[in-house]
Parts: C-alpha cells; structure tokens; sequence
C-alpha cells in the first residue's frame, strides 16, 4: 500500500512542529504574559486576534515593565519606554533589526541581496531630506494633479463614492515616484502599477516563505515568490534609464553635474561604490525604498482620511490655517511648515490609530541584558509597545479620545515645536522607530500626508457613504497590524463651501 497525501502532510506538519519547537528561543527573565500550555502555541495562536488588548493589558498589568509572550518562533519580549534608548543604541550584532524583519517577509528572498549592505538609505536620510523643499512645488503638482486624475469628479457637483485605500494608494504612489524617477514615469499606467502592488507581493511572498525552515527557504522562495517578476517588471523601465544617465556622465564629464536630474535614482547612483555600477543593483535599491514607503503610507493616511470623514466639525479649522498659510507662502514647505494643526491632526491620527501596535523590533543575537536587568535571550524577539504607550493616560490625557489639538496645544503653550512635530522620533511616539533604524524616510513621508491632507481640505467635501457624522468604521486587526476597514467607501465632491 502505497504512502497516501494526507500521510505526506502529516508527517510534514509534524517535522514542521518539531523543528518550530527545537528552534524556539530560551524564556526571558521577566513575567510571562498568558499561558505557555502546549509550548506556548496556543498563546501564539491566539495573538493573531487579541493583539493590542493583550499588550494593554500588560502594560498594566505589570506597571509598564517589560514581560514575554510566546511567538510561534520564540518568545517575544515587550518594553516600554524606560528602555526606548536601549533599543535605539543596540547595535545589528546584538540586537538586529534586519533579522527581524527577515523573519517577518524574508527580504533575502523577496527583494534580494541588497538588503545585507543598504548603503542607498544614505541618500534617503540626507539628499532626499535636504531637496524635500526645493522639490516640494513638484510633489505637491504630482498630488494635485493625481486627485484630479484618480477622482474624476462629476461637473455638476454630485458626490463620488471611492474606496479610500485604492485611492490613496495610487496617490501616494505618484508622488513618490515623482521623487524617486520624476516625470514621465511617475504617471505611467504600467510602471505605477508594478509599483504599487510590489509591497503587498513582498510581504504575501515573505510571509509564505516564512512558513518553511531555513533549509527550504531558497527553493520555495523559487517558485512561491512574485518578487522576481515585479522586479524584472520594473527592471525594463529603469535599467535603460541608468544606463543612459552614466552614459551621459561619461561622455559629459564635469558638464554632467549642471544638467543630471534631481531625483532618488540619480542620488543613489551618486553613491554607488567604486566598482559597484550596476544598473540592477541600482533598481532593485529603489524598488527597496519603495517597498518601504508605499505600504506604510497609503495605510497611515487612509486612516487620516477616516478621521476626516467620520469628524466633519474640524474641518473648517483645518481649512482656515492651510488658507492662511497659503496666502503668506504659497504652496511651498514654508507653507506646509506653517501648518502646525494639520501637523497635529495627522500626529494624533497615528496616535490613535496606528497601522502596528509594536515598534522598533529587534532579533537578539546573542544573550543580551538591557540597562534595567531583562535579559534577552539569543534567538527571541525584543520590542516597544506602541500600543501600551501611545494609549498611556499619564503621557497622554484621555488617551482613547482622538483629540486633533492635543500637539498643537503643545506648541501654542511654549513646548518645543520640533518636539511635537508630526516627523520628530521619540520614546512616546514610536511609530518612527528610533536610532540607526529610525525611518530615513520620515520628513518626506510627513510631508506627503501633510500635503495630500491640504489639498483635500482646499479642494473637496469628504465624508462616509452610509454612516452618520460621528462614525468612523471598525479597523480590523491582524495580529500587530491594523488595517482600516477596505470595504466601506468615502464620498467625495468639490468643495461647496
């Protein structure tokens, strides 16, 4: 009698368990957090819907102090923000956060090798961030232009009903690819589409190739993976354009510094190490920047744009000072810098409604003790509660409420402006990270939101189809994620009023 599939499955599900168990990480040294019955398996299983509640309530429960919970690779160790330096200063050969992330999308086998030595995130963190306002006049065109384009609104006035994320998606996605390739290519059909959905198809490829142990990682990543083809998508758009851009600085020479464009592409190109111009290299950093960029985005601002439509009564407020600031500077940064309310407004959205209830995660390496004595074995996972400290009552009055003000106030009240600022990393607004790690991105991003936040207040009416002023829909969580819900639709017209 021949071996049957079901038997098949089964004794791979059972090689697949005791490998989970034999590589399962040593308990730390603080209070654990739930049950360890069944070798924890249960705990984690039951993480994937009780998430946040669960790190509330041992943020209460344990005074804010550090406890574990058990992973379905290794237990989880949560902190607060009394060891936000320790995370911040560790080091990648104690406490990586590039293995952590590995475990969560395995990188090495979606985007590829350029994610073992990111040298690209250099012009992200300085040329990108220091053009922010001389390109600001050309991002805030490219998002302009791309409501205009996405929404087609009826001439006579009438409401439109959109799915918020599909929108904002295809926003965000033209703004940056303004930044990072510029024009035509940030407005082409095809290559935005590649683009666009290149986030959702590293984290599916990741999650599935994470499934699998480290030995048969290589061979499904193989056949699992559409990172490859996206990759090879976007390869035909961007391999000639680097081509021709050194082909030009050879021939030009010094005359190629006047004429090169300003965008990522050229910026990461400036950088390559000697002997490291390769065009693939090049694209495949790029597309790692957008994999970055995109997803988190386009989630974060659906959630502003909920807020927006389930509170109409503070709309007119953030018109009066985007108007206001309008008039003085135009559309410009210092414009967008003078918007300190809709700075706060999108701050207390991320707040309240962040797209993770966790920050700053790191694999531990080795045996590590953090500066207050928890001891953080090799092979388990370390971690903020976000969630436990941006609804912590004594850092934040009422802190379920969503208050829009509660940052500006601040600053109206003699706080430090950069203190308080939308794109400011801090150990009570984690969704930034912090450290080496910190998003390189963060100012460009902020500055995103902030833009497409003004130009829907200036220009459009918004609110639910279906649900009364007052309502924001349920998000839904999955495991540490939280992802607005995607099926109700919001309305939008041209401004009446």
């Amino acid at each position: 009698m021949g071996i049957t599939w079901d038997v098949v499955l089964a004794i791979l599900t059972c090689a697949l368990a005791l490998w989970g168990l034999l590589t399962r990480s040593r308990k730390s040294n603080v209070p654990v957090m739930g049950t360890n019955f069944l070798f924890g398996y249960v705990m984690a299983f039951k993480m994937f819907t009780q998430y946040r509640e669960t790190l509330l309530e041992g943020y209460r429960k344990f005074n804010k102090h550090a406890f574990q919970i058990p992973g379905l690779k290794g237990w989880e160790v949560f902190v607060s923000r009394e060891l936000y330096d320790d995370l911040r200063k560790s080091r990648d050969d104690t406490l990586s956060m590039m293995e952590e992330v590995n475990d969560l999308v395995a990188l090495e086998y979606t985007i590829g090798p350029v994610t073992i030595n990111p040298w690209h995130n250099a012009a992200v963190r300085k040329q990108l961030t220091q053009n922010l306002g001389n390109k600001f006049p050309e991002v805030y065109d490219e998002i302009s232009t791309a409501f205009e384009d996405e929404l087609q609104l009826p001439a006579n006035g009438d409401w439109k009903p959109v799915h918020a994320h599909d929108l904002i998606i295809h926003i965000v996605c033209r703004a940056s690819q303004r930044m990072f390739v510029g024009l035509p290519l940030c407005r082409d059909p095809e290559y935005t589409r590649i683009s666009r959905d290149f986030s959702g198809t590293v984290i599916t490829g990741g999650f599935l190739i994470n499934l699998f142990p480290t030995f048969l990682k290589p061979l499904v990543g193989r056949y699992i993976s559409a990172a490859p083809k996206a990759i090879r998508g976007v390869e035909k758009y961007l391999v000639p354009m680097i081509e021709e851009r050194w082909a030009q600085e050879r021939e030009l020479g010094d005359a190629w510094n006047e004429k090169k464009p300003a965008d990522l592409m050229q910026w990461i190109m400036d950088l390559a190490p000697e002997g490291e111009h390769d065009a693939k290299d090049i694209t495949a950093r790029i597309l790692g920047v957008n994999f970055a960029s995109t997803h988190t985005t386009t989630l974060s601002f659906t959630h502003v744009l909920y807020w927006l439509a389930a509170r109409p009564e503070f709309l007119p407020v953030l018109r009066e000072e985007v108007e206001a600031a309008v008039a003085e500077h135009g559309w410009t940064k210092a414009g967008l810098n003078a918007m300190l309310r809709v700075d706060s407004y999108i701050k207390e959205c991320l707040r309240v409604s962040s797209i993770g209830a966790t920050a700053m995660g790191r694999k531990a390496m080795r045996d590590v003790t953090l500066s207050d004595g928890t001891f953080v074995p090799k092979g388990a996972k370390v971690m903020l509660n976000l969630y436990g400290v941006h609804h912590d009552p004594e850092l934040f009055p009422r802190p379920d409420e969503f208050d829009p003000w509660r940052y500006s106030r601040r600053v109206e009240a003699g706080e430090s402006e950069a203190g308080n600022a939308l794109a400011t990393a801090s150990s009570d607004f984690l969704f930034w990270g912090g450290g080496t790690h910190v998003c390189a991105g963060r100012y460009f991003a902020a500055q995103e939101m902030k833009t497409m936040l003004a130009v829907i207040v200036t220009e459009y009416d918004v609110k639910f189809e279906g649900l009364e002023p007052g309502v924001r829909p349920k998000d839904t969580w999955f495991a540490f994620s939280c992802v607005p819900d995607m099926k109700v639709r919001v309305l939008f017209r041209r401004r009446q009023t």
